[in-house]
Formats: C-alpha cells, structure tokens, sequence
C-alpha cells in the first residue's frame, strides 16, 4: 500500500510538473515553443475515452517493464538523470523504448497523447492535497473531468503495481 501511495504521489509531480515547467524551460526553447506546449496542454480535453486508453497503456507499459527489468531499470535511471520539462522532451524519451511506443500503440495512444494526458490531469493533484491551486495549465473542463473520475483515476495509479513499485516513465 506504501508503494501505490508513493506510485501515485509520483505520478501526480510528474502531471504537475510537466504542465508547469514547461515555461521553466524557456533556456531550452524559444518562448514560442514554450507558448505552445503550455496552450497544447491547457487545451487537451480529457475524455472518459481518453482516461480508458490511458488505464490500458500504463497496464500495457507496465508489462513491457515487468517482462524486461533491464529495460525498467534504463528507463528509470534515464528518467532520473534526464528529467524532461517539455512535452517534446517527454515525447522523445518515450521513443527512445520502442517496446513502450508498441504498448503505446496498442491501448490507442501516441507517445504525445500519453504525455498531454499526464499534463492535463496535473488538477488530480489538487483534490490529492498535495496543491492548494490549480495550476493556470489547467483546463476547467479537465479539472472538473479529475473531479468526478477522481476514483477511477486513482486506481489507474493504485493497480497494477505487480511490475514495478512507480508509474511508467515518461
């Protein structure tokens, strides 16, 4: 139960943080890519079809971590030495694991919708207490979305946690 905790406490920093430091990486990026990822995700409307593909991807993810732990382990060391703080760089560390971008694939998802999924439930976080306000990334649509799917999304993070103590990297 500790480790779902801690799964979940991390998949949340990661929605987070993904959709605030986006205008954090403006030394990285022109101010215009910077613009637009922040537009992209505060656009992305989540669905109850989204949320479904997403469930299956990160069953499918994990899996493909469970069934290769050399791979789990790479993905998770690049993840802690290469943290990404931009749609793109996210995108582009999940390419590099071909065997993700199948699992992908299969549950009906983009690496890049994978990624904006991530971002947009970043309001998971506020009714979790670990924000007291919702991040100005945040769709309204999205955040009232985490609201009334709050369960369900929390079991997304809480399940499956027979491959590996922390959500898929991204």
């Amino acid at each position: 139960m500790a480790n779902a905790k801690c799964a979940l406490g991390l998949a949340l920093a990661a929605f987070l943080l993904l959709g605030m430091s986006v205008a954090a990486s403006q030394d990285d990026k022109s101010s215009a890519q910077v613009e637009a990822e922040k537009n992209e995700v505060k656009n992305f409307v989540l669905t109850a079809d989204k949320l479904d593909k997403y469930a299956e991807a990160v069953k499918a993810i994990r899996k493909v971590q469970k069934d290769d732990p050399a791979l789990k382990k790479q993905m998770d060391d690049d993840n802690s030495k290469n943290p990404s703080n931009t749609i793109a760089g996210s995108v582009a560390t999940i390419e590099k694991y071909p065997p993700v971008v199948n699992a992908l694939k299969s549950a009906g998802l983009t690496p890049r919708d994978y990624t904006l999924i991530n971002s947009a439930a970043a309001v998971h976080m506020k009714k979790a207490g670990a924000i007291t306000e919702y991040p100005d990334s945040v769709l309204p649509d999205n955040a009232a979305f985490v609201e009334k799917n709050y369960d369900r999304i929390s079991k997304i993070f809480n399940s499956a946690s027979d491959s590996s103590d922390t959500p898929p990297s991204k």
